[in-house]
């Protein structure tokens, strides 16, 4: 131990001699290690850490699969069926958004929340921290109005009122008795990755007589807790042997017996998991890079030490020793670096928060808690020996005899040549990749901004307008409601066209319904296709530019007395009417049983859901014949569409105060927000690789530059000799240019294979395209060539007096 703290404070020394060294290589270090932190504590957050619910591994999502293998939803009965029938759960429950408008409290507040089972909250684990849960009595149609509300709610608009429980909350219209408040940390994740963040939640109250709780009723979700001794292989057996059951008893009902058993977790991150683990590649590649320009430094820095370590071996240090004491002072440096690169991951952690978007996010708060501490520790080790064991072990291995002779000018061995050239090779191959990678984003990235949405985005206002409560209980009321709005709001200065709509493209809404046709009978309804369905004003369409490509609109003579009409989309035309015309076929959507509908026109197809996601069937009806509560706003503008959101506002309070306006947004910024996670990873990424380019080049601009200096000597013997300075100039370049087609070409072919795990994350780009590889050899060729001129233009500049008389 006594020589190992005189070998750290020899170490300590060494460094402080050469403080522009240590400069550098301390802040390479610190700004692989802290991006590789930074990354890593997202990494932590969303992927490796538990839920925040006890055993929280035991909780899954129980879904159905359409016979496309989508993951779909679950009708009442459906789950009544599996909840009988199974004995692989502890827990077994629905939830669906339930939220509402809040009155008699002040001004009106929409409040974004859960209708669940009764034993939620012991599914997951948890208990209110004021009052007490549900009871089993409670989910029932005509005892359902009791809520909990969240610990943010009660005190935000009952001022955290102790005498809260049995107080009336009113929620659109409708009593309800508040019984439990929520404790102060919990957060519930379903709520927030499936819908919205909730604040209050009540019971479904289903029962099995209720027309919507039907087994093609599908818009509950489904979420258990496995029993503690139960495997999730196990439970998806034994659900998959119901279902088959199930499927006989009902073979109209089910179209397949296909069911997903997934953990929860694995359902809240299966979108981002590419992207976080491409992030932590990326960064990794860096760290890689920066290691090697670190082993570089060290490698030349060995050289001029050769005489001092011949020096030591030969009063008596052995190999292990020199070794050593070398490793020691590469530890010191991985610990300055890694001390300083965790600030800059936690000031990283915090940029990374603020420019993430929301999805990545949700699970659990991102910090530096022991796990990243172990990960930075485990960093600054690994690159002490990345970086320092091979220039260790090459200064321990010099020819002691030769050192001394040569040490007054410091010599370089073939083989710390060699390995040096390795290390440029090494950067180059790594950069590569990395921007490799980063180009096919880019490219991707440009393809999804260049897709056509299927309607004209500019100067598009949108937000949420619910028309509910007791006022709004039958349709007719409904109708006038949003009549009237729109009246007023069209004769605004400035508006070109409004309209309304059940499902805002972009706006994180779905609903679908099986697609029946009249004169195509299906053996199986079950088997219907399922397309979207859209509740629209006469106007919508127009408003929103959706181009009619035959037929008519919908008119203000399409009422709930006249016959039922219905758009269709050219998706659908195409699909379903390949060589016919479908203007006056009818249709059903939803049930077999349901009302038949005439279409009278096809639509332009819509992206729905993300620029990069294809249209699928697709159809509208007048709000008049399928009208519904929760409607979305959109309006044209002539100019800039945010101007007019007060204005808006204000038309819809003349005609009822009471309403809550909410989610307002220009379409401009729905749009952005569908591909906030591609251009997060596309700007981490892309930053990556410019850092991974600019060590690149300093890496082989180093070496040059280092090897020109070694070879003062025979650089000035061959000036003497009649070589002439472009001779010496192609040289120098040459042998740099080398190195660097070198790393390019095994670059290209380790990118070749990497970038096919990226397949996912790209949208009208092959992994493999040829533009993108060329136009990253040619950037990186280029690169090489600047990096390598400085040096050979100084090769050229030697005075073969000066050099010969030196030596």
């Amino acid at each position: 131990m006594h020589t190992f703290w005189q070998d750290l404070r020899y170490g300590a020394r060494m460094l402080l001699k050469r403080p522009g060294f240590t400069l550098a290589a301390v802040i390479t270090l610190a700004l692989g290690i802290g991006a590789n932190t930074a990354i890593f504590s997202v990494v932590n957050a969303v992927l490796l850490r538990p839920l925040p619910y006890p055993e929280s591994d035991r909780l899954v999502m129980v879904s159905t699969k359409e016979t496309d293998g989508v993951l779909g939803n679950t009708g009442y009965t459906t789950f009544v069926d599996w909840r009988e029938r199974s004995n692989a759960f502890e827990h077994l429950a629905v939830i669906r958004r339930g939220g509402g408008t809040l009155t008699g409290l002040g001004e009106p507040e929409v409040i974004e929340g859960l209708r669940v089972s009764a034993n939620y909250f012991r599914l997951l684990g948890v208990s209110p921290a004021l009052g007490r849960d549900f009871q089993f009595e409670e989910d029932r149609p005509s005892t359902r109005f009791v809520v909990i509300i969240s610990q943010s709610l009660w005190q935000r608009r009952f001022n955290s009122d102790p005498n809260i429980l049995g107080k009336p909350l009113v929620l659109s219209d409708r009593a309800f008795t508040i019984v439990g408040v929520m404790p102060p940390n919990f957060k519930d994740l379903l709520a927030a990755n499936f819908y919205e963040p909730a604040d209050i939640w009540a019971p479904v109250g289903y029962d099995l007589i209720q027309s919507f709780a039907c087994r093609t009723c599908q818009h509950l979700k489904t979420v258990g807790r496995l029993k503690p001794d139960v495997s999730l292989e196990r439970a998806h057996n034994e659900l998959k042997t119901i279902m088959e059951v199930m499927s006989r008893e009902h073979p109209q009902t089910y179209a397949t017996a296909a069911i997903s058993v997934a953990r929860l977790q694995d359902q809240f991150v299966g979108a981002i998991r590419p992207a976080l683990y491409l992030l932590l590649v990326a960064v990794g590649l860096v760290l890689l890079i920066a290691c090697a320009n670190i082993a570089n430094l060290l490698l030349a820095r060995g050289s001029e030490r050769a005489r001092e370590l011949a020096i030591r071996a030969t009063l008596g240090a052995g190999r292990w020793r020199l070794v050593r004491q070398l490793l020691i002072e590469s530890l010191l440096l991985s610990v300055i670096g890694a001390g300083i690169g965790l600030l800059l991951a936690v000031w990283g952690t915090e940029t990374l928060i603020g420019i993430s978007p929301a999805q990545i996010l949700q699970l659990q708060p991102v910090n530096v808690d022991a796990w990243v501490l172990a990960f930075t520790l485990l960093m600054s080790l690994l690159t002490c020996l990345l970086f320092g064991l091979a220039p260790a072990w090459q200064a321990a291995r010099q020819d002691v005899q030769l050192a001394l002779k040569e040490g007054a000018r410091g010599s370089s061995s073939k083989r710390q040549r060699r390995l040096r050239e390795s290390f440029v090779v090494a950067q180059m191959i790594f950069a590569l990749v990395l921007l490799v990678g980063a180009g096919l984003l880019i490219r991707s990235f440009v393809r999804v901004l260049d897709s056509t949405p299927g309607f004209e985005s500019r100067n598009l206002l949108t937000m949420q307008v619910p028309a509910t409560g007791a006022k709004y209980d039958e349709a007719r009321q409904i109708i006038a409601f949003y009549t009237a709005s729109l009246e007023r709001i069209r004769a605004l200065p400035g508006v070109e066209g409004a309209g309304i709509v059940s499902n805002l493209p972009f706006g994180g809404n779905k609903d679908t319904s099986a697609f029946h046709v009249e004169e195509k009978p299906l053996p199986n309804p079950a088997e219907a296709p399922s397309a979207e369905r859209f509740g629209i004003s006469t106007d919508y369409l127009r408003a929103m530019g959706i181009p009619l490509l035959r037929g008519r609109w919908f008119t203000e003579h399409d009422t709930a007395d006249t016959p039922l009409v219905a758009l269709i989309n050219n998706t659908a035309a195409q699909r379903i009417w390949p060589n016919e015309d479908p203007i006056g076929k009818r249709i059903r959507l939803g049930g077999i049983d349901g009302p038949l509908r005439t279409i009278v026109g096809i639509v332009g197809d819509v992206h729905h859901y993300g620029l990069e996601i294809p249209p699928d069937l697709q159809a509208y009806v007048p709000q008049a014949q399928w009208t519904g509560s929760y409607m979305q706003l959109v309006v044209r503008t002539s100019g800039d569409p945010g101007a007019l959101a007060a204005p808006v506002r204000e038309a819809i309070r003349a005609v009822d105060a009471d309403i809550p306006v909410y989610e307002i947004n220009t379409m401009k910024q729905l749009i952005s927000a569908s591909v906030a996670q591609r251009r997060f990873t596309l700007l981490l990424i892309g930053i990556f690789a410019m850092v991974a380019l600019l060590m690149a080049a300093v890496g082989i601009y180093g070496v040059m530059s280092y090897s020109v200096t070694q070879r003062t000597q025979e650089i000035g013997i061959r000036l003497a000799l009649g070589a002439q300075p472009k001779d010496v100039f192609r040289m120098i370049v040459g042998q740099g240019m080398t190195l660097a087609l070198l790393g390019i070409a095994f670059g290209l072919v380790g990118a070749f294979g990497l970038t096919r795990l990226m397949a996912s994350m790209l949208f009208g780009v092959e992994p493999t395209d040829p533009l993108t590889f060329a136009g990253i050899a040619v950037l990186l060729t280029t690169v090489s060539l600047i990096a390598c001129y400085v040096p050979g233009r100084r090769a050229t500049k030697v005075d073969p007096l000066v050099s010969l008389r030196y030596e």
